[in-house]
């Protein structure tokens, strides 16, 4: 019998065909990589589950071959590239957006924009489910206890205007979560939140883990699959022949742009 795939919370930002030399913090997946990495997923024997649904799972102990895919800040091509993908998959997807950043240019990529708050009600009416990720992208862990809530809690608030009904799912900005942050997004009315890097714990859903889509090969999804990828990387030799590998692909990706 085969073996029941564990739960899997995968992170994204933007879906998008950009040439390494322009996305050097690995925020973009190309929309042929994001179909394959569902294929697979979905060959291993996964159910795909909007972050909220994957929540509920978890909490009832009953997420095992669950995954949930991610996608942080609120970029425009989650509503034109995502989209399609997922109607084509069959795939769900949750957007977690930066109210402040709405219809501006990405402040680490100012060649891509947000999406207004039209584009992200567009987006919920097309099936994806929309969380928060405050207002102005903070690190949380460096504000107080009020102002981190009050970050969480006022981008909810604007969110759950645009879209109609309540978001209560939530992603930290930069991963990064505190004792104190954790119990802020508590106090903000949120049910479900959830890191990066593998950090948190699936028995605490305000610490939820995700891993990084910061590889884009089968043998890096499958590490991240069984929770390996994090732990392996920080050995020397890893972190080595990861460097390297950026390296060669920016080199290849100016080349072919001259």
């Amino acid at each position: 019998m085969a073996r029941t795939p564990p739960p899997l919370i995968l992170a994204y930002h933007g879906v998008s065909d950009v040439p390494a030399h322009l996305d050097p913090e690995g925020l973009f997946i190309a929309p042929r990589q994001l179909r394959g990495q569902i294929r697979r997923l979905r060959r291993w024997g996964y159910e795909f589950l909007t972050f909220g649904a994957i929540a509920e799972r978890l909490a009832a102990g009953r997420a095992g071959g669950c995954v949930a895919l991610t996608f942080d800040d609120g970029l425009v091509d989650n509503l034109e590239q995502l989209v399609p993908i997922l109607r084509e998959e069959r795939a769900a997807a949750t957007t977690f957006v930066s109210t402040g950043w709405m219809g501006y240019e990405h402040p680490s990529v100012p060649y891509a924009r947000n999406m207004t708050p039209d584009e992200v009600r567009a987006l919920h009416e097309a099936g994806v489910e929309i969380g928060g990720h405050t207002v102005t992208h903070p690190d949380l862990t460096k504000l107080s206890f009020e102002d981190a809530r009050r970050e969480i809690a006022d981008g909810c608030a604007e969110l759950a205007e645009i879209v109609g009904e309540p978001v209560d799912v939530f992603a930290y900005p930069f991963g990064a979560a505190s004792e104190e942050t954790i119990r802020a997004a508590g106090a903000a009315g949120v049910r479900a939140a959830c890191r990066v890097a593998a950090e948190g714990s699936f028995d605490e859903p305000l610490n939820l883990p995700r891993q990084d889509t910061n590889t884009k090969s089968a043998l890096g999804l499958w590490l991240k699959r069984d929770d390996r990828y994090e732990s392996l990387m920080r050995h020397r030799p890893a972190k080595a022949v990861r460097r390297l590998g950026k390296e060669r692909r920016f080199l290849l990706s100016r080349l072919r742009h001259r």
